[in-house]
């Protein structure tokens, strides 16, 4: 294989590699609850709430 043969298929490994990094973010980021206030994550306490570190609110769980 020549440079340009390498050079292509390194360009190409890396793009595969990049849509699936995109891919898996977008996936975590549906499955995770956010603060509609600050963006955080929110954290499970008790059945039914989940709670924000920062803002130091408490939610419902919807689902």
């Amino acid at each position: 294989m020549g440079p340009e043969s390498l050079l292509l298929a390194g360009l190409f490994v890396v793009t595969v590699l990049a849509l699936a990094w995109e891919g898996w973010k977008r996936r975590r980021a549906r499955q995770a609850p956010t603060c509609p206030h600050c963006g955080n994550r929110l954290r499970s306490v008790d059945p039914g709430r989940r709670h924000c570190d920062s803002c130091k609110l408490y939610f419902r769980r919807l689902a």
